[in-house]
């Protein structure tokens, strides 16, 4: 799912937003998300101006993947056999959710960050509702939509005078969010699967995560799924997971580009301009890429042009294992409390608190480029 950028915070005092905690059962909050059309456009104009002002490869705003189109060509994606971190959490969550469910404080509120399609986390709620424990689930996320229809799932689940879960949406971005949940008084368990909380380069992946860390109250707690998966040892796994749909992929980063025409006001991004890339990195650690590289001279609007050759990083995926896991999680200052592995698998998920005084600090020198 998409990482999240600063500049909507400047424009909070023109949005409208919901001035209540949490929404009622199959009631979705906006916390934000009417604002984001203004947000994207200038995400987009300052990838288009690090163009030329940066010697670094510039990247285009993941949000710009998960409109309405682009959310039903990701769930069928992640869906497809190969693509197994989808298969793993939905395991992890048959197997331990009751193990789980006992490191859960009473009437916990769940905030799922980007939540996307909510079957996996379904089968969470649905341990809630087995063993009769009240709890609160907040779905977050960028799409309106996306929203509107796994809420009305969800609902569909777990309405009816036995059930206990009571679910709703916060229409946002993270950013959004972080600004939002201090409002919510009960203890929160934030729920971070997919990869999405640490999916980027280990400085921002540990920025964002002391960020969420920063907002964390003694009886709150932090559910991280991360794949672990490493190109030495599991180079076809990871490749396939990402290619045995390369048809889906390629409408799915066509979207994209349609959808940044449609911001820009003009056609700067016409397919048969631009490759559709990907390749697979070991160092520093393992990260899947998928970019853009100009087949010609383009011209933007106001003259400047994008050169023949120029690369644009679009849909990273970081791989991190356990090791480094755990030390991102102590320099952030959270502890982890019980990790879970999928059969047969690298991808894992991680439960976490503040660290406490008594806990032991684990913060050895990695082998990882840029850890602080």
């Amino acid at each position: 799912m998409p990482s999240r950028t600063e500049p909507e915070a400047l424009l909070a005092p023109r949005c409208k937003v919901a001035m209540a905690a949490t929404p009622e059962h199959g009631e979705i909050l906006d916390i934000g998300g009417s604002c984001l059309k203004s947000v994207y456009v200038n995400q987009l104009k300052e990838t288009l101006t690090a163009v030329n002002d940066s010697q670094e490869v510039p990247t285009m705003p993941d949000e710009l993947l998960y409109d309405d189109n682009g959310l039903l060509i990701w769930n069928q994606i992640i869906s497809i056999p190969q693509f197994y971190q989808t298969h793993d959490e939905i395991a992890l969550f048959d197997r331990n959710s009751t193990e789980i469910l006992r490191h859960v404080p009473d009437n916990v509120t769940m905030i799922d960050l980007g939540s996307g399609d909510t079957t996996k986390v379904d089968h969470l709620l649905a341990a809630f509702e087995n063993k009769k424990i009240p709890a609160t689930y907040l779905a977050l996320d960028i799409s309106r939509t996306s929203l509107d229809q796994s809420i009305a799932s969800l609902v569909a689940n777990h309405s009816g005078p036995d059930a206990v879960v009571r679910c709703g949406g916060l229409w946002g971005t993270f950013e959004n969010g972080l600004a939002h949940i201090g409002k919510i008084k009960s203890p929160r368990l934030f729920l971070s699967l997919g990869s999405v909380l640490c999916n980027d380069p280990w400085p921002t992946a540990l920025a964002h995560l002391r960020r969420w860390a920063a907002t964390l109250r003694s009886d709150d707690l932090l559910f991280i799924g991360m794949d672990g998966h490493l190109v030495a040892n599991d180079r076809k796994k990871i490749w396939d997971a990402y290619h045995s749909c390369d048809d889906l992929f390629r409408k799915f980063f066509v979207n994209g580009l349609n959808n940044a025409n449609k911001l820009l006001g003009y056609k700067l991004f016409d397919e048969k301009d631009w490759d559709i890339l990907a390749e697979l990195e070991e160092v520093p650690t393992t990260r899947h890429r998928f970019y853009i590289r100009a087949k010609q001279d383009i011209v933007m609007e106001g003259g400047s042009v994008i050169a023949k050759g120029q690369e644009m990083d679009w849909f990273d995926s970081h791989k991190y294992g356990e090791e480094a896991v755990c030390l991102m999680c102590a320099k952030a200052g959270l502890t982890v409390i019980k990790t879970w592995k999928a059969p047969n698998s690298d991808f894992r998920q991680y439960l976490v608190r503040l660290r406490e005084g008594s806990d032991s600090i684990e913060d050895h020198d990695s082998g990882i480029s840029g850890v602080s």
